[in-house]
Formats: structure tokens, C-alpha cells, sequence
């Protein structure tokens, strides 16, 4: 468990960390450059997990907004290999943001159809 005031920086874009967050409590905002992509507050949030399974440098930086608690796992690809119902629940979270991005995917060529 490890503690995070505001402005902390959990994970850098473009570093390999092989890190894995569980955020316990408190708010973090996810950023793609400049730009806030995502907040999230609810407890059993992971991130790092995408660059843990491919083994890549994270695609984002994740930054405490508030004071906040998450779990850390320094190996979070032996992690993931080891403990089945988590990396079920994960698989669904991450089946939930691809069914998101496609529907927004869809709606946006919709609209660009109609421009």
C-alpha cells in the first residue's frame, strides 16, 4: 500500500515501469500528453495494466488529483499470470473500454457520414 498526495505522478507516458496500481481510494486523472483522458475514483481501478500484459512503456500518465491509497505490485505481469480472478475481473474492464471506444467509433463515422 502506498500513499499519494496531490500532483504525484503514479505512472509516466513513454516509461517502461512493469508496474501495476489498484487504487484503494482518492481520484487520479489519466493524460495522453497535455490532455485529461479520463479521472477515476472508484475503488479496485487498475492501471498499468496494458503496458504489464504487452510489455510495452505505459500509453499514459497516471496523476494523483487528490490525496489517494493504491496497492502496488512491482511485477505486474507475474501478478496478473498468478492470480486468475483478478485478471478475470480486468478482462472485463477491459472488454468494457474496448465495447466503449467502438461505440464511440461508430457514432463518430456516423456522423462524419453525414458531414
Amino acid at each position: 500500500m502506498r500513499n499519494f498526495e496531490p500532483g504525484a505522478i503514479l505512472l509516466a507516458e513513454g516509461k517502461k515501469s512493469g508496474l501495476l496500481y489498484v487504487l484503494v481510494d482518492g481520484e487520479v486523472e489519466i493524460l495522453k500528453g497535455n490532455l485529461q483522458v479520463n479521472v477515476a475514483s472508484e475503488p479496485g481501478a487498475i492501471f498499468g495494466e496494458i503496458s504489464a500484459l504487452l510489455d510495452i512503456p505505459h500509453m499514459a500518465t497516471v496523476r494523483a488529483l487528490t490525496r489517494c491509497r493504491a496497492h502496488v505490485v512491482d511485477d505486474g505481469d507475474a501478478f496478473l499470470r498468478t492470480n486468475k480472478e483478478i485478471t478475470y475481473e480486468l478482462s472485463k474492464m477491459l472488454a468494457q473500454r474496448l465495447h466503449g471506444v467502438t461505440t464511440y467509433l461508430g457514432h463518430l463515422n456516423q456522423y462524419v457520414g453525414l458531414v
